[in-house]
């Protein structure tokens, strides 16, 4: 985490779950980001994260510049694991900055 928010990014997370039930799951996982609650999904849809067989969102990433333009977008779930390309896109960025 530090090595994001030292490229000055801001970490998000998006769940079709209720507020208070994102918030359950922000304290039960020890999150020091927030978990936003999309119900209806329409910001999963918008940034193309809805799983393909579900009606639900998918895990993965989106990197949005502060011009608002999606810069990475992928869908992988164990994209924790391995956030060396996380890093790299937001590092050009932050370096372009």
């Amino acid at each position: 985490m530090k090595e994001i928010e030292a490229t000055g990014a801001a970490v998000l997370a998006v769940s079709i779950d209720r507020p208070e039930d994102a918030q359950a799951l922000r304290r039960d996982l020890g999150l020091t980001f927030p978990i936003l609650s999309d119900p209806d999904m329409r910001m999963i849809r918008a940034f193309g994260m809805q799983g393909e067989m579900r009606n639900m969102g998918d895990m993965g990433y989106v990197i949005i510049d502060k011009a608002g333009r999606i810069r990475d977008r992928r869908i992988e779930r164990k994209f924790g694991e391995n956030l060396a390309p996380v890093l790299s896109t937001l590092q050009s960025l932050h370096a372009g900055s």
